[in-house]
């Protein structure tokens, strides 16, 4: 038996509501659920894919880490790899990214998936992958296997 069916949603910090819905809308085509203002705080939840919310949280006077922030060295939750639902859908992830000027365009192919890192209004630095069909997450994927991909953000 199953006992869960994924992750039902992801809470971060953020030091601009707006700017941040602004950015899931154009580029993931997130779909707000609920924006809420109570006890001195704003939050929302955007639907990022059909079992996925992302619930982002303004809260006065709390400072949101800005910048570059090395990997495994970013706090409690290091990054959020969001799953896309095919490769074309990959590939109109990276070229929105990338015209967002939210990515680098650095495709890796990690073995069983292919990968790109994005950066968020906040300077959170998250994943989008790809899970190749019938791949096996297995040591194929170990780091010394990776290589990058040689396409352009436009998919060609």
């Amino acid at each position: 038996m199953t006992l869960l069916d994924g992750i039902h949603h992801v809470a971060t910090l953020t030091a601009d509501l707006d700017r941040l819905i602004g950015f899931y809308r154009r580029v993931f085509d997130a779909r707000v659920v609920l924006d809420l203002e109570e006890e001195g705080l704003r939050h929302a939840f955007l639907e990022l894919g059909p079992n996925t919310l992302l619930h982002p949280f303004q809260i006065p006077g709390v400072e949101v880490p800005q910048g570059d922030l090395p990997i495994f060295g970013r706090g409690r939750l290091d990054h959020v790899a969001l799953r896309a639902s095919t490769e074309a859908a990959f590939r109109e992830l990276h070229r929105r990214t990338v015209a967002e000027g939210a990515s680098d365009g650095v495709v890796t192919d990690m073995g069983p998936l292919l990968h790109f890192g994005f950066v968020d209004p906040d300077g959170a630095q998250h994943e989008v992958v790809w899970p190749k069909p019938g791949a096996a997450i297995d040591a194929s994927g170990r780091r010394a296997n990776w290589t990058t991909v040689g396409w352009e953000a436009d998919g060609e």
